[in-house]
């Protein structure tokens, strides 16, 4: 089993409590920006807004360790994983150019 394998498996047991009444779920995020995979695990009480999210792991962009870490991680793992990629960002939204709560409004 790869080191990062290892530190991924090892964040997951750390982070995931099974506490009653919550949802957890992974996520991994293809960063282009900074040449990354990045392993999340969160969590949200159910009836709650609040979203908790836990790295995991930072691995380099490397095809081959990627999909090692990846089986490794669903063989261990029955969670729902959601993919996102930074080359079509979820939501992006505008500047904003006006915001009188924080001072910006000269």
């Amino acid at each position: 089993m790869l080191a990062e394998s290892k530190e991924l498996i090892e964040n997951y047991h750390h982070y995931f409590k099974r506490i009653p009444r919550n949802l957890y779920w992974l996520v991994i995020v293809d960063n282009h920006f900074n040449d990354r995979y990045y392993f999340f695990l969160y969590n949200q009480k159910i009836g709650a807004k609040l979203l908790h999210s836990h790295e995991l792991l930072a691995l380099v962009h490397d095809k081959a360790k990627y999909k090692q870490v990846l089986a490794d991680l669903t063989a261990i793992s029955n969670l729902r994983i959601e993919y996102r990629d930074t080359t079509h960002l979820v939501e992006p939204t505008a500047e904003i150019t006006n915001d009188k709560v924080h001072g910006h409004y000269h």
